[in-house]
């Protein structure tokens, strides 16, 4: 058991060095929760700023991942000028909206199991294979969703997808009502301390204790910059979406499953 932990620890490393420049550490070993500031309409107002000046939105069906093969309402696209790359796949529908992107070398069916079980709840979500522009892929993947009728959208990144989103919120273009970093990356950067300054919207940051790609304490330093998130850290080394198909998977979910209830929380007349 300890030597399958090993070789896979071993294997994310190298995987991690081969993608990333300058990857360190992420998450720990409590759950605490800092006051969240503003009054929830004002974090709806702000946040909702995002919908203002996207451009239209268009794009081609394609073939279905077999991860998402006899799921409710799957359906695959293809965006025009993406040369092979940045297919994205939709599940379930309604208002409320969310976009999972993957870790740096992921692909549309590492959140599957967490996209089906949203789907399946209510949600309309969104997930996609890494296009060239990697901003524009998140961007791209929130309008498809607003195109479909979502009138709210929430992100969940994990490892650099998380820590690209975090770095997107001074961008009003797409911003969302809410964002989880999970297994964010303090040493990618994107974001400077007061990034989230601005913004108002519901945050969380969840990883894991022993994670070989991050640790508590770098995790604490992403939450340095957004001050008001949920920080949520869980034993173990898991990393990014095998936290939710962990032991401690069951947790990662109630967190998760709590965020996205406060982010589509009815906004109070």
């Amino acid at each position: 058991m300890v030597k399958r932990e090993s070789k896979r620890a071993a294997t994310l490393t190298v995987a991690l060095l081969l993608a990333l420049t300058g990857v360190t550490s992420c998450a720990g070993r409590a759950t605490d929760t800092a006051p969240q500031g503003g009054e929830v309409a004002e974090k709806r107002r702000s946040t909702q700023e995002g919908i203002v000046g996207m451009r239209e939105f268009s794009a081609a069906p394609d073939q279905l991942p077999s991860c998402y093969r006899g799921a409710r309402d799957a359906t695959a696209y293809r965006l025009p000028g993406s040369s092979g790359r940045g297919r994205m796949v939709t599940v379930g529908s309604g208002p409320r909206g969310v976009v999972f992107a993957p870790i740096s070398w992921g692909d549309a069916c590492e959140w599957a199991s967490e996209a089906k079980r949203l789907a399946a709840g209510g949600y309309h979500v969104v997930t996609f294979d890494w296009g060239t522009d990697r901003r524009r892929t998140v961007s791209d993947a929130t309008r498809l969703l607003r195109s479909r009728g979502t009138s709210n959208v929430a992100w969940v990144g994990g490892c650099m997808g998380g820590t690209l989103m975090l770095g997107m919120l001074t961008d009003r273009t797409a911003r969302p009502i809410g964002v989880a970093g999970i297994s964010p990356l303090a040493s990618l950067g994107g974001y400077s301390a007061g990034s989230g300054a601005s913004y108002k919207g519901e945050l969380l940051l969840l990883g894991t204790a022993d994670d070989p790609l991050s640790d508590e304490g770098k995790l604490r330093e992403v939450a340095r910059s957004f001050p008001e998130a949920e920080v949520t850290v869980l034993p173990g080394t898991l990393h990014a979406a095998e936290i939710f198909t962990g032991p401690h998977g069951d947790t990662a979910r109630r967190s998760l499953d709590g965020f996205l209830d406060r982010t589509f929380a009815p906004v109070p007349g």
